[in-house]
C-alpha cells in the first residue's frame, strides 16, 4: 500500500493542478496550452487482456467547454521497477487514443539514483515505442523561502517543503509555508496542512510542529489558523467516532460468527460516513453473511 509520503505529492497535484503546469513549464520547458481549468481523470487503464493498470494520477487541462487540451500522467516512483518501461507507455498511449490530445508523463523520484536509472531505461528503446518521461527530483524544486512567492503559489511552497524534508535547511521554508496556509481559505488550508504532515519525514514534521507551537507563539495564532485548529479537532473527533463504530460492527459480526473477508474489513474500517456506519451496525445484529451487511 502506498505510504503517506508517496501519496502527498499526488494529493497536492489534485488540490492545485496548476502546480503540475508550473513543473512542466519551469523544470522541463514544456509549453502548456492556455487552459481554462484542470480536472482529474480516471487512473485505471484497461486493456483487452483481463488486467487493469493503475496510474498514480491523471490530470486534464481543459478549455472553457471542458474539452481537454493536454493530458498529464503523474507518477511517484520511490523504488526501481523495470516493468515501468512498458506500463508507462500504456498510460500515455491510452490517454492519447481516448482523448485525442498530447499526453505528458511526469515522474517524481525522491532518490536521484533511482531517477538516473529510469532516465537510462528510456534512452535506447530499440524497436519499441519511444517515450520521453519527464523525471524530476527534489533538487529540481526550488527551496521556497520567499513569503511573497508562497502567497502567490501556495502549492509550490508545500511541495518545496516536502521535497526538501530531508535537508538541513528545510526549516528555512517554514515561515513561507506558514504564509502559504494563511493565503488560502480555511478548508484548503486544512488540506494543505494535512499534505505537509503526511509528506514530511518524521524529523522534519517534528520541527514543523515545533515551529508552529513556539516560533509562531502558539500553534495557531492567527484567526484563520485558530479556525483551522478547531476544524482539525472536529475532524479528529469525527474520525475517532467512525473508527469506534467500525470496530463495533466487526465485533458484532465476530460474535455472530460471520466471516469477514480482508477486503470487506478494510472497507468497514476505512468508512468515515457515520450514517452508513450506523446502517451497517443495525444490519450486523441480524446479518448471517457479509453480503447481508454490505448489500444495497
Amino acid at each position: 500500500m502506498p505510504s503517506a509520503e508517496h501519496e502527498s505529492p499526488v494529493a497536492l497535484a489534485k488540490l492545485d493542478p496548476s502546480l503540475v503546469a508550473w513543473l512542466l513549464t519551469n523544470v522541463f520547458n514544456v509549453k502548456v496550452p492556455d487552459y481554462h481549468h484542470a480536472r482529474t481523470h480516471a487512473t485505471d487503464v484497461r486493456v483487452l487482456v483481463p488486467r487493469t493498470y493503475h496510474a498514480d494520477s491523471m490530470l486534464l487541462f481543459c478549455d472553457p467547454a471542458d474539452q481537454p487540451l493536454l493530458a498529464v500522467v503523474l507518477e511517484i516512483q520511490r523504488g526501481w521497477d523495470s516493468g515501468k518501461r512498458r506500463t508507462w507507455k500504456l498510460y500515455v498511449a491510452q490517454l492519447e487514443a481516448e482523448l485525442d490530445v498530447d499526453a505528458a508523463l511526469l515522474v517524481y523520484c525522491p532518490d536521484p539514483r533511482t531517477a538516473r536509472r529510469y532516465r537510462g531505461l528510456f534512452e535506447f528503446d530499440g524497436l519499441s515505442l519511444s517515450l520521453r518521461p519527464l523525471i524530476f527530483v527534489p533538487t529540481d524544486v526550488p527551496l521556497v523561502v520567499d513569503v511573497d512567492l508562497a502567497r502567490t503559489n501556495p502549492a509550490l511552497a508545500v511541495l518545496s517543503a516536502i521535497c526538501h524534508g530531508h535537508d538541513a535547511q528545510v526549516e528555512a521554508t517554514f515561515p513561507a509555508l506558514m504564509e502559504a496556509l494563511r493565503s488560502v481559505n480555511p478548508k484548503t488550508a486544512i488540506l494543505y496542512y494535512d499534505v505537509v504532515l503526511a509528506g514530511l519525514p518524521v524529523a522534519a514534521r517534528t520541527r514543523w510542529e515545533a515551529f508552529m507551537t513556539t516560533t509562531v507563539g502558539s500553534e495557531y495564532r492567527s484567526e484563520l489558523l485558530r479556525e483551522l485548529a478547531a476544524q482539525h479537532e472536529e475532524l479528529g473527533e469525527a474520525r475517532g467516532e467512525a473508527r469506534g463504530e467500525a470496530r463495533a460492527i466487526l465485533t458484532v459480526l465476530e460474535g455472530r460468527g460471520v466471516a469477514v473477508p480482508a477486503e470487506a474489513r478494510e472497507q468497514i474500517l476505512a468508512c468515515t460516513d457515520l450514517t452508513q456506519l450506523d446502517t451497517w451496525l443495525r444490519r450486523a445484529v441480524n446479518a448471517t453473511t457479509i453480503d447481508d451487511l454490505l448489500g444495497a
